[in-house]
């Protein structure tokens, strides 16, 4: 299918009004074709990804490429980023989710270890003492911030145990993280981006002069394949976890929306705990942390049937999101159902770039749920489903914050 010939996507896109509720546009571009092009909110011309079958293909695919996305005249074309701005995003991006293979076998050996089932569940009793710490700290009756008081400081403790951060780096790093993932372009990126490249290598420094047990240590003492890890890239391994830290913190927010917006559910769980990794599996499905992947860039031309091949040299946006919700998939998609037993869902990615902490994840999300329940039953939305407000982001499904009544 030849550009020229593809149906214009609904005005509606990528305005306020989609970001609030982007699934009726969605549901739209996915009854049309297996993928459309549309703009981007900077101006890229990218072709949309809404199917399941698709997004699984094109994840997976070897024409599907990231390589081509950091090459400076394609960056600068696209994003008008200076010479000094793409050199700090190089130095972040020197991990497994920004390299192509055989890049990211290599880097995902040295930490799949650390983060397999094993070590994990030897974690887990840390997990449940940092989730009632975070509760615990809870006081007073009115309205709870969910994911400023509750998400992010657990889900930034678990993390920062591995790391080896202090208190204090706890509690900045997520005012200088979010600005490079939700926000337009604005003065203080470039300002976040450096003090981000900066503090992975901070503790990459930290972790060899002063040498503890933590993740970071244990990879700097390992080689990955034949070649051991550069400071760069142990220092981009600690600015990817940080991301799985909130990564998860906004999972847990959005799956508590998803709960508390259907009582009958959160009834289901109260009533039997054994649904838990069920309903774990179906927040993430339901309303996962990220809309979309991308951009990504095809190597070759990649035929995704129905008459519609996206040429080479085009820019991906894979959206997991719509994905997790093609009815060809999962049926009635727009429920909200916590006993389901498909959970091939792809709110953890596929294929090389899958998400490498995906099993902590789940232990955090399980273990702060039954807590929730366990301490606050009665816990209800604090303000009107409708009054809850996303930000504006392309790949990013995080909400502004989540008001609570623990009760």
């Amino acid at each position: 299918m030849s550009p020229d010939r593809i149906v214009a996507p609904p005005p509606e896109i990528f305005t306020p009004a989609f970001f609030q509720d982007a699934h009726p546009v969605l549901d739209a571009l996915r009854a049309q074709a297996p993928a459309t092009l549309v703009t981007g909110v900077s101006g890229s011309r990218l072709w949309l990804v809404p199917r399941y079958e698709a997004a699984r293909t094109l994840l997976a695919s070897p024409h599907v490429r990231k390589d081509e996305w950091k090459r400076p005249d394609r960056r600068e074309r696209h994003t008008g980023r200076s010479e000094r701005r793409r050199e700090t995003s190089a130095r972040i991006r020197a991990n497994m989710i920004g390299a192509d293979a055989p890049d990211p076998q290599r880097l995902r050996h040295s930490t799949q270890q650390a983060l397999s089932r094993g070590p994990v569940e030897a974690m887990r009793r840390r997990v449940e003492v940092f989730a009632d710490d975070t509760l615990g700290a809870l006081r007073g009756s009115g309205p709870v911030e969910f994911r400023a008081r509750i998400a992010y400081p657990f889900a930034i403790a678990v993390i920062g145990e591995l790391l080896g951060l202090r208190d204090d780096e706890q509690a900045a790093f997520p005012a200088w993280f979010e600005p490079l993932m939700c926000r337009r372009s604005s003065p203080g990126d470039q300002k976040s981006s450096q003090f981000i490249a900066d503090f992975g290598e901070r503790l990459v420094e930290r972790g060899r002069a002063q040498p503890v047990r933590g993740l970071l240590s244990t990879l700097g003492s390992r080689r990955a394949g034949r070649r051991a890890l550069s400071r760069h890239e142990l220092a981009s391994a600690a600015f990817l976890l940080l991301i799985a830290g909130v990564e998860t913190a906004n999972a847990l927010t959005n799956g508590v929306y998803a709960l508390l917006r259907h009582p009958d559910q959160y009834d289901a769980l109260l009533a039997d705990r054994g649904l838990l990794r069920g309903a774990v599996e179906e927040c993430l499905r339901y309303e996962g942390p990220f809309r979309a992947v991308g951009p990504r860039h095809t190597a070759e031309p990649v035929d995704l049937g129905e008459g519609v091949t996206i040429p080479a040299g085009e820019f991906l946006l894979i959206s997991v999101g719509a994905a997790n919700r093609d009815p060809r998939r999962f049926p009635d998609p727009h429920r909200f159902d916590i006993t389901r037993t498909d959970h091939q869902h792809l709110a953890m990615g596929h294929g090389t770039h899958r998400c490498i902490g995906s099993l902590l994840a789940y232990a955090q999300m399980e273990v702060l749920f039954g807590r929730m329940l366990d301490r606050f039953p009665r816990m209800r939305l604090a303000v009107p489903a409708e009054k809850v407000r996303r930000q504006q982001s392309m790949t990013m499904n995080w909400l502004e914050d989540l008001p609570v009544l623990l009760r």
